[in-house]
């Protein structure tokens, strides 16, 4: 299968007051999001008899 792994971080916050050195942390909220997919593909192999044409 094609595997396919994306971490993104982020941050939320409240404008002026989530940039305060020491109550910003209050005002703000960081966010990771992991998120992992993976694609398989299956095959399912069949015989095909050739069709015989009579003229």
């Amino acid at each position: 299968g094609i595997y396919n792994h994306q971490l993104t971080e982020s941050v939320e916050k409240v404008p002026f007051l989530g940039d305060l050195p020491i109550l910003g942390s209050l005002f703000r909220q960081k966010m990771v999001n992991d998120t992992r997919t993976e694609l398989l593909v299956f095959l399912t192999p069949r015989i095909i008899k050739p069709v015989n044409s009579s003229n």
